[in-house]
């Protein structure tokens, strides 16, 4: 059984993946109006890191939010496992790389 302070903050990171979700939908969207093309394949890479670093902002900051109340995450710290690293924009994606192969935040109730 989750406290109220876990259950805020799964609720603050369901948001949160709600939220890099859309944006990428809306970053492929426009790439793929584009025809795939590949001058614009820098850009599609840039709004997906942008994405990703909004999600990690915004789970860090429910992260420091309940660690106040405190509560710990399971894989908390620096450099922290749970949380996704967007490669650089210069990074050129191939299959072995598509996901983020990201560890759990820890259980949760």
């Amino acid at each position: 059984m989750a406290t109220a302070a876990e259950s805020t903050f799964y609720v603050a990171v369901r948001v949160a993946e709600g939220v890099r979700q859309v944006a990428k939908t809306a970053a492929f969207a426009t790439f793929a109006a584009a025809g795939f093309a590949a001058a614009n394949l820098a850009t599609y890479i840039a709004s997906l890191q942008a994405a990703d670093n909004a999600y990690v902002t915004s789970v860090n900051s429910a992260a420091n939010t309940l660690a106040a109340a405190g509560y710990t995450i399971p894989n908390a710290g620096t450099p922290n496992p749970g949380n996704c690293v967007p490669a650089p924009a210069t990074f050129m994606p191939t299959c072995s790389v598509i996901g983020n192969g990201t560890a759990t935040m820890g259980g949760i109730a």
